[in-house]
């Protein structure tokens, strides 16, 4: 009778065991479903950050070659995504630049070129930022897996 009464309950123990086991399982698949989730986005934002900061190099490299042009030359103006128009420079001093609410302010060249180093030094702070939660979060998909 003993003996019975050892085995129900280590039968019992072991049945809670494989359940506490069970539920420990689900729930480090969901923290991996969410990191997964979570990592996917951190990547969209680091796609973004390097798209913006590709296109605030070409705008300060098209700057410092429109300082190196003189008044009068010809250039090809960009009038959207892929059509141009032939135009005659007439300032390669100063350029127009959208602060925002649709106004535009003029700025010397040297000036346009440090408030768009600003942004680019912004957006490489956030890409760090982004980078590093994505490792801290790829490190914990890691622990989870261990």
């Amino acid at each position: 009778m003993a003996k019975k009464k050892a085995n129900e309950e280590s039968t019992e123990k072991y049945g809670k065991e494989k359940a506490d086991e069970s539920k420990s399982m689900q729930e480090k698949y969901f923290q991996l479903q969410m990191i997964e989730q979570q990592s996917k986005q951190l990547q969209q934002y680091l796609q973004v950050f390097d798209q913006q900061l590709a296109e605030i190099r070409n705008i300060v490299s098209a700057l410092n070659e429109l300082s190196g042009l003189k008044k009068g030359d010809t250039l090809l103006a960009p009038i959207s995504n892929g059509i141009f128009v032939h135009a005659k420079l007439e300032d390669n001093k100063e350029v127009r630049v959208n602060v925002g609410a649709g106004t535009v302010v003029t700025k010397p060249i040297p000036d346009a070129i440090k408030m768009l180093e600003s942004q680019e030094s912004e957006i490489a702070q956030y890409r760090s930022d982004t980078m590093a939660k994505l490792e801290e979060l790829m490190k914990h998909a890691e622990e989870l897996q261990a």
